[in-house]
Order: structure tokens, then sequence, then C-alpha cells
């Protein structure tokens, strides 16, 4: 019986890594998404620290809304840093950056289905 055990414990864990694998979401490299806001990697890089030290905002949580903001190509390069400060100024009231972001780009918090974010 404890063999029987043994075999569903690692064929769960098995399971569990392969679902983990697959399911994720490809994140697209920086040098992709800077030309969809018209920018190089470097500006959208410069950007963190000044929104972070603008916002109170990690430079974690800094980095993730302006991926966001680039990956979905609705800012230009002239509004990216004031919605990625807007963004990261929101996560401050409890959302993820993810909600933030949506909520910046499209006024509601709730991501639907095709949203701007459907890739990033």
């Amino acid at each position: 019986m404890k063999h029987v055990f043994t075999v569903v414990g690692v064929g769960l864990a098995a399971a569990f890594v392969a679902v983990f694998f697959t399911g994720r979401v490809d994140t697209k490299q920086l040098h992709i998404v800077a030309p969809r806001v018209g920018m190089q990697p470097d500006d959208l890089i410069a950007l963190v620290p000044r929104v972070a030290a603008q916002t109170g905002a990690t430079k974690g949580t800094s980095r993730r809304v302006i991926y966001l903001l680039a990956c979905s190509g609705l800012p230009t390069s002239t509004t990216i840093e004031a919605q990625a400060r807007e963004a990261a100024t929101i996560t401050a009231k409890g959302l993820t950056a993810r909600q933030a972001t949506v909520s910046v780009l499209s006024g509601n918090a709730v991501e639907a289905p095709g949203g701007p974010l459907k890739d990033c």
C-alpha cells in the first residue's frame, strides 16, 4: 500500500510540473515590447527609478507596470511615464500591477478577455 501512495504522489507531482510549465504565459523581451510605444529598451529601463521615486512604489512594481504598458502598445512615448506613475500609485490601494495597468488603460480594474494585456 505504501508503494501505491508513493506512485500516486510522484504522479501528482509530475502532473503539477507539466501543468505549471505548459500553462504559464510567455513573457516578451523588453527589446520586443519597447518599439510598440516608440521607445528603446534603455529608455524604458530609465523610467523605472523615476516612477518608483515619484510614486513610492517599489522598483519591481514600477518595472512591471512599465512593461505591461509597453506590451499593450497603447501609450505613446510621451504618455507612458504619466500612465506608469498613475498605475504605480494605484497599486498602493491594494491592486496588483496588472489590475492597476488595466485600470489606467481602460478605466476598469477588471480585465476583459480580449483586453489590451491579453498577450502580456
